[in-house]
């Protein structure tokens, strides 16, 4: 089952349990959830300036596609919203949402916020990037979401405290990924030229994900979501891969032993070195040498 399919899965596991309060403006109740399947018969089709929207208590709409499509248009640009896209509207605002003709269905999640510091810093990322961006399953946003979905359909928010407190994390993975998206390759190779350079610094010991993550003053399984949104790439294999380059190098321009190429590099052994270099040149470091000497 594909990473998108299985929150969709979940996300009707949770819908169907829902118990809701209706929000009130200037209320403590900040959330509401939904999940829908829209098809033609129903003439989808919402406007922002023609809904009951409060000018001085706007409220936020994010909306993410599990599949189908659908489409948002604003300022008189339409932006066709397929699987894993996600749009950001504020009610009321100048725009639309609908399912266009040619669609046969738009199935979505969404998250309906009413809490005021919260719906005016995610209008001004708006301003900078737009109301729609691609969010893929694993990533910090789209867990997020998830939990308010979830913990709005259980009732499990403590107090309006922890709600608040949810809300303000989601806000916090919102703004991350629009920076990362904004800044693009730069920061691509930031990330890369820095944990290579801490490997290098470190070729020694026996590295892992944990010590980088550290280093960064990150958790394991926050550095890994941020490294992967960053690069595209596991931090892991990146680790290995830097350690097999500098063993190819010596290889070819030393005349060190294998088992003393391993220890320095911050292989548990001989062996271990010699299987995963196999593994990932398809020669073993004797034959690597002998070869390409």
């Amino acid at each position: 089952m594909s990473p998108l399919n299985q929150l969709k899965k979940q996300l009707e596991q949770c819908y169907a349990t829902r118990s809701q309060v209706l929000l009130q403006p200037g209320s403590d109740n900040y959330l509401l959830v939904g999940l829908e399947t829209v098809t033609p018969a129903q003439h989808y089709y919402w406007d922002g300036l023609k809904r009951k929207g409060d000018p001085a208590h706007p409220f936020l709409i994010f909306q993410y596609t599990l599949s189908g499509y659908g489409c948002y248009a604003e300022g008189g640009n339409v932006q066709k919203l397929m699987p894993k896209m996600a749009f950001s509207a504020i009610i009321p605002s100048e725009h639309t949402y609908y399912l266009p003709p040619e669609s046969e269905s738009w199935t979505f999640f969404y998250l309906i916020l009413n809490h005021p510091y919260v719906v005016n810093r995610i209008s001004q990322q708006k301003k900078e990037m737009g109301a729609v961006i691609t969010i893929e399953p694993d990533q910090l946003l789209l867990v997020q979401s998830f939990k308010i979905f979830e913990s709005v359909c259980y009732r499990t928010f403590r107090d309006r405290f922890a709600q608040e407190q949810a809300l303000f994390n989601f806000l916090i993975e919102y703004e991350r990924l629009v920076y990362r998206l904004s800044q693009g390759n730069n920061l691509r190779e930031s990330v890369l030229d820095e944990v290579r350079q801490y490997v290098i610094n470190n070729f020694d010991k026996p590295l892992g994900v944990m010590e980088i993550a550290t280093s960064q003053g990150m958790s394991r399984s926050h550095f890994s979501h941020f490294f992967k949104e960053a690069t595209g790439l596991a931090p892991a294999q990146f680790i290995q891969s830097i350690r097999l380059e500098e063993a190819a190098h010596r290889l070819l321009e030393t005349d060190q032993k294998i088992e003393a190429i391993a220890t320095a590099l911050g292989f548990a052994n001989a062996t271990h070195f010699c299987k995963v270099f196999k593994h990932h040149f398809h020669l073993s470091p004797g034959e690597f040498r002998r070869q390409l000497h």
